[in-house]
Formats: structure tokens, C-alpha cells, sequence
């Protein structure tokens, strides 16, 4: 750390920074996570809106939307790819029948 203080160890910033990364690293991993991070904050927005995600009052910083929409993404994929699967096995069983007449 210099007179500048930006790479300063204690206090302030450093706590904060430390808070955000711990809140990043809980989310789930998914291949989209590092398009999600690149979207500016009023992307993130206007996804929150249109999906009406809920997140705390507070919740307006770039880092706390984008945890919302990664989870938020996250959670969809799972719920499609259970119905995808479902959907794929019951077409397997159905073709299965039509052969055995």
C-alpha cells in the first residue's frame, strides 16, 4: 500500500471487497456466468424487472444484481432441464411401445 491507498490492507474497502467475494462464490457455477458479468447495471435491471426477482432494498450495486440474475439463470436451467429430461424419456418410452405392437 501506498500514500494513495489503494492496495491498503486494513480497514475500509477491504472488508467490503471481501464481503463481494464471498457473496460471488456461493453462486452457483453455470456457463453463462461470465456474460452476466459483463452486463452494465442497467441491464441487470431491467432483467430484475422483467423476471421480478426479488432482492433486498439495498440491493441496487452492480455486484448484488448480478448475484440475483446468476442464481435466478441458474435455477431456470435446472427447472428446464428436468422437463427436458422428462420429456425426452417419456418420447423414448412412447417410441418403445409403437415398436413392440
Amino acid at each position: 500500500g501506498g500514500k494513495d491507498g489503494k492496495r491498503s490492507e486494513g480497514g475500509g474497502k477491504g472488508g467490503e471487497m471481501e464481503k463481494k467475494k464471498r457473496l460471488l462464490e456461493n453462486l452457483p457455477k453455470i456457463a453463462v456466468d461470465k456474460g452476466i458479468r459483463r452486463l452494465d447495471l442497467t441491464a441487470l435491471k431491467k432483467y430484475k424487472r422483467h423476471f421480478g426477482l426479488k432482492t433486498a432494498p439495498t440491493s441496487s450495486n452492480k455486484e448484488d444484481l448480478q448475484a440475483a440474475v446468476i442464481r435466478h439463470f441458474a435455477s431456470t436451467l435446472r427447472a428446464e432441464q428436468g422437463k427436458t429430461e422428462r420429456s425426452f424419456i417419456k418420447a423414448v418410452r412412447e417410441q418403445k411401445a409403437s415398436e413392440n405392437k
